[in-house]
């Protein structure tokens, strides 16, 4: 790999650790997206390189989340019970999406991830209804983590896009809870989908290394600072936004009107 390139990837690392340490979202949704980048300039064929960036995307957000749910846990905001029922499902079914997302074309699988980053895009800067539950009926926790669990497989991100909203609209819980909640199953969740890529071959050893290295102390740091999350929010949503559109190639087709 080019030194430019591993540079790219060591401030991508540092980047995603902090928005991970300050705003408590994982760093699949710029993981991802650089890797793609990077493995396509470096003459990966586009299939092979979405693929990998999804699972080696995967193995790198794991040890943020874990941080961060046992950061959690000692704050006493996990409902582990729920964590470990949502988690459960979402192995199986992670497994089960990163094994779909083989046999899909790329431009669904493209589509797809652009959607979620508008999703998450959009949660960054809205407030979704929340009640003060702390337990959900095992079917309906079974529910929201299978789902989570089969599009982390299939697009690899953590789920706590969906996880979030669904435990808050659904299942009614705080913000707070469902966020930390949310972190605890994640753990569970990505290790399906990084199974199933693991198996198919697509994992980026050295990729993995970078990122890891650099997000994980990131992280620790900037969960220390106090910092007002409005305007890094904000700033992250048009990030991902952007990721999105450049994915979508309207960036390409602008420029082709001139």
């Amino acid at each position: 790999m080019e030194l430019i390139f591993i540079l790219f990837l060591i401030a991508v690392g540092i980047f995603a650790g902090c928005m991970s340490g300050l705003l408590g979202v994982g760093g699949g949704f710029v993981f991802a997206p650089a890797m793609f980048f990077v493995l396509q300039a470096s003459g990966v064929p586009e299939d092979a390189a979405l693929l990998t960036a999804f699972g080696t995307s995967l193995a790198a957000a794991l040890p943020t989340v874990l941080t961060g749910a046992l950061s959690h846990t000692k704050q006493g905001n996990v409902i582990w019970r729920d964590a470990l029922i949502m988690g459960g499902a979402g192995i199986l079914t992670g497994f089960l999406g990163g094994t779909a997302a083989t046999y899909l074309p790329v431009r669904v699988l493209t589509i797809l991830f652009a959607a979620v980053l508008i999703v998450g895009a959009v949660r960054m800067v809205t407030t979704l209804p929340a009640g003060e539950n702390t337990r959900m009926k095992a079917p309906l926790a079974a529910g929201i983590g299978g789902i989570s669990g089969f599009f982390s497989g299939l697009l690899g991100v953590g789920g706590g896009t969906i996880l979030v909203p669904l435990m808050t609209m659904l299942g009614k819980f705080s913000m707070k809870k469902a966020a930390a909640t949310s972190s605890a199953a994640i753990v569970f969740i990505t290790l399906g989908g990084i199974g199933s890529y693991l198996l198919n071959g697509y994992l980026n050893l050295l990729m993995w290394v970078i990122l890891v290295v650099c997000a994980v102390p990131a992280a620790a740091v900037s969960s220390r600072l106090r910092v007002s999350d409005v305007w890094l929010r904000r700033m992250f949503a048009v990030l991902m936004a952007g990721i999105a559109l450049h994915m979508l190639g309207v960036f390409e087709w602008l420029l082709s009107l001139f």
